[in-house]
This record gives C-alpha cells, sequence and structure tokens, in this order.
C-alpha cells in the first residue's frame, strides 16, 4: 500500500514538467551518462562527425554560409571578429530556413527530409502571402549551441574546411563556389547576391522576391534535399571526398566502406553492423579497427543491459507509488537470470581489447567501468546500490542534486518522476552509423537496389 512520506527539502524536489515540443533539439534525459561514452567510442571509430552532423547539404550550407559572412563583413564593414561572423552566419542561417519554408509553401512537418534545424522557430516566422518576411526571429533556443553552425563546425574543422577564426579554408573553395549550382548556370550570382540582402546590418524584413529571384526558388536550390532532387552527382562528390573517403583520420574512410557493404547486404541496425564486420563479412578490417569494432559490440551491449535495469528500478519504484523497499525492488528487478545476464556484459566488456581506452575517458568512463566490476559476483541488493550509487555520482557530476531516487534505510523514494525510458530498440548506441548512411543517401552513394528495397520501408530520415 502507497503511503505519503514528508519530503525534507520540497523545493529540491517538486518542479513543473512540460513534454518536450515535437521539434524539440533535445533528447531523451541519460540517467547513467552511457550517451556520453558511447559518443566517445563513436568519436574513436568516425573521429571526423558527430551525432547531430547528418545532412550533406548542411555541411555545404554552413561553408557557404560563413563565406557569405567574410563578404557581408567587407560589404557593409562589419567588425572582424568571431563574434561579428557568428551574429552575420544566424542571418544567413534565418534567411535560409525562410526560403525553405516558401519553397514548401510552409508545410515542413516533423521527420521531413527537408527538416532544418530550428523548423519550429522558422515556421513560427513564416506566413503565406506576398509581403515581407521577418529575419529578426529567434530561429532555435540556445542558438550557439543546437543552430546548424554549433552542430557542424566541429566535424568542419575535423575535416580541415573552416578554420579556428570561422573563416572557410582554402580545401572548402569548390564546396562553396559550387552551392547555389555548377559553373555552368550564369544566374548563380543572383542568388549571391539575395543572400547578401539578408546580411544587411540593418535588415529586419526579407522581400520574397530580388530581381527576379523568388524566395521560393532560393528554397528550392539550397534546401537539405536538394543535392539529391537537383541530381548534383559533382557537388556530391566533393562532399562525399571531404567528409568521409578522404577524411584526415585513420577509420572514417573505412567505416564508410563497412556501411557501404552493410547497406548492400540489407544490414541495418548498429549491432548487426558490428556483428557483421568482425566477422568479416563486410570485407578486410585492420587489427586496430577490429579491436574498436569489437569493444564497441561489446559496449553496446553493456549499455543497453544496464540502461533496461535502471529502467526497470525506476519503473518499479514508480509502480509502487513513488516508495518501496529496496530488497522488493532489487529481487523484482534483478532475479537471478537477469543478474546473471547483466553480469555476462559486463564481464564481456571487461575482457575486450579496447577497454583500457573506456577507463581513460576523462568523465564517466572510469566511474563506469568500476561500476561494471561491482557488478561481477554482486547479490541483487548490491548491484541495486552499487547502480543507484554510480547514477547518483553521475547527477553530481553533472551538477543536478543527487540522483532521482533516494535510499533512506532500506526504502528508496523517487524524487524525480518525470522520466521516460527510452525504446528497447534505442538503447544500444548508434556510433554515428546511421549519420554516415544518411550522409552516404545524401551523396548519392547507396546502392540504386538496396534503396530501392527500403523505400517502401521506412519514413524518410
Amino acid at each position: 500500500m502507497a503511503a505519503l512520506v514528508k519530503l525534507d527539502d520540497p523545493g529540491r524536489s517538486l518542479f513543473w514538467t512540460a513534454p518536450a515540443a515535437d521539434d524539440s533539439e533535445l533528447a531523451t534525459e541519460d540517467p547513467l551518462a552511457l550517451d556520453y561514452v558511447s559518443q566517445q567510442l563513436g568519436l574513436q571509430l568516425l573521429p571526423t562527425l558527430t551525432t547531430r552532423s547528418t545532412r550533406a547539404q548542411a555541411f555545404a550550407m554552413v561553408l557557404y554560409g560563413l563565406a557569405l559572412v567574410e563578404r557581408a563583413i567587407a560589404l557593409y564593414h562589419a567588425p572582424v571578429t568571431v563574434e561579428s561572423r557568428r551574429h552575420l552566419f544566424e542571418r544567413w542561417e534565418r534567411f535560409w530556413a525562410l526560403a525553405t519554408l516558401e519553397f514548401r509553401e510552409g508545410e515542413l512537418p516533423r521527420g521531413d527530409p527537408d527538416a532544418m534545424r530550428g523548423v519550429q522557430g522558422a515556421r513560427a516566422a513564416w506566413r503565406p502571402g506576398k509581403g515581407p518576411l521577418p529575419l529578426d526571429y529567434p530561429l532555435i533556443s540556445r542558438q550557439q549551441e543546437l543552430g546548424n553552425l554549433g552542430a557542424y563546425l566541429s566535424p568542419l574543422r575535423r575535416a580541415g574546411l573552416v578554420l579556428d577564426d570561422l573563416r572557410p579554408s582554402a580545401a572548402a573553395l569548390d564546396i562553396i563556389d559550387a552551392f547555389w549550382d555548377e559553373a555552368d548556370n550564369k544566374h548563380r550570382g543572383r542568388y549571391h547576391d539575395y543572400a547578401l540582402l539578408a546580411l544587411q546590418p540593418d535588415a529586419s524584413k526579407i522581400e520574397r522576391s530580388h530581381a527576379n529571384l523568388t524566395l521560393a526558388r532560393v528554397g528550392e536550390f539550397s534546401r537539405l534535399t536538394s543535392l539529391t532532387e537537383r541530381s548534383r552527382a559533382q557537388q556530391q562528390r566533393r562532399l562525399y571526398d571531404a567528409l568521409l573517403a578522404q577524411a584526415r583520420d585513420p577509420f572514417t574512410a573505412a567505416v564508410t566502406s563497412l556501411v557501404q557493404a552493410a547497406v548492400r547486404l540489407d544490414i541495418d541496425s548498429a549491432a548487426d553492423i558490428l556483428d557483421a564486420a568482425v566477422a568479416g563479412r563486410l570485407g578486410p578490417v585492420d587489427v586496430a579497427l577490429s579491436e574498436l569494432l569489437v569493444t564497441a559490440r561489446r559496449f553496446g551491449d553493456a549499455m543497453a543491459a544496464m540502461l533496461t535495469t535502471f529502467d526497470g528500478i525506476y519503473a518499479a519504484i514508480q509502480q509502487e507509488g513513488w516508495t518501496a523497499s529496496a530488497a522488493k525492488i532489487a529481487n523484482a528487478v534483478l532475479p537471478p537470470q537477469v543478474l546473471a545476464e547483466l553480469q555476462h556484459a559486463g564481464r564481456r566488456l571487461l575482457d575486450a581489447p579496447r577497454a583500457n581506452l573506456l577507463r581513460g575517458l576523462p568523465m564517466h568512463g572510469a566511474a563506469y567501468m568500476r561500476l561494471t566490476e561491482q557488478l561481477i559476483g554482486a547479490d541483487p541488493v548490491t548491484a541495486l546500490d552499487a547502480i543507484l550509487g554510480y547514477h547518483a555520482a553521475v547527477q553530481r557530476e553533472r551538477r543536478r542534486g543527487e540522483g532521482w531516487i533516494r535510499s533512506e534505510h532500506g526504502t528508496l523514494v523517487l524524487l524525480v518522476t518525470s522520466y521516460t525510458a527510452r525504446p528497447e530498440a534505442d538503447r544500444f548506441p548508434s556510433y554515428k552509423l546511421s549519420a554516415v548512411r544518411q550522409l552516404l543517401s545524401d551523396t548519392g552513394r547507396l546502392s540504386s537496389d538496396a534503396k530501392r528495397r527500403r523505400s517502401g520501408a521506412e519514413d524518410p530520415p
């Protein structure tokens, strides 16, 4: 029977929550910081990319925008500073987003392949008609972190395409020059001139046409799907070479080849791709990469098992009315078979060829490996205590309090009641393999047979 429990500090335990908007840039809460650890492993496999840099045209859009900023600084006598460049780039980004909305006549639902970062803000600013559209609208909250520049700057720098001061490098010039079209299109300059108008420091609105060029046409030529919809084969090749085939790290090109081979064999999930790669079914893999792949596969299994366990603990306490006996929860969530499976995944991870890589991570990796060691041979109650202790330590590290579940003399009390567990299929990390697949699709590098087989089975990315 549930009982009311007096809260020692209501201010730390009670708060209003609201569901994230459909187009929110927020991800599901990560209670054990395992997403961070998986991202560090993914950074070893694919150093050039991030989990947020998934669209080839967005890379080109950022590069062109930064080049446009340099022209605007000279033309409008703006300060030659990083902050000025960021400010001007955001004006370009808002113009580009409005152009996409104009071409799509305001219809850009969640999950649409043309839906850009900040689509919700652009939709709020766009309106039908012929009048000018605002340029000073808020595109996205925490713009510098969550906008396209924040998402794509690091991989562009790693690829050698952007310098530290936000200027494009010489290696990016061919991509920038062909942003609107190839050299045989004599009208490219009109698009450039139109975009420059949006960067005027005192411009608060943009007209829907300029020099016989419409804003909708700008959106048609520059939207995220323009590479494929307009059959931009040469620009696709440039982006494929710069980001994947000629990446300046040991593994990105090799992992890209593995993903391409997986598509040909209709292998989809990250776990299955890793299995096939380690087994040699996707082509030759050198020893260093094979060790990383094996470690990533075993960490993924351990991560999925640990998240399942934590989510089970959380749900069991919630079902008991937010308070429950620790022993009861431990035995319910961690019966012998389940605990054995968790420990088996942990042993395999501890024996992985690059386990020391995880131990050497600067934040949560070493602590997670210690937790894994603690669980070997633990009974259900001891395992529960260790998992909740690790969770509390993660929250302290993040400066978010002492954790979501408090243990008081053998009783567990749920302090945060708004957590929603991710679907089971999402507990195994993607390691950016899905990002590679999207980039391959955008650059026309997936086999037509594989795409045709999948066209009726999946929604657009």
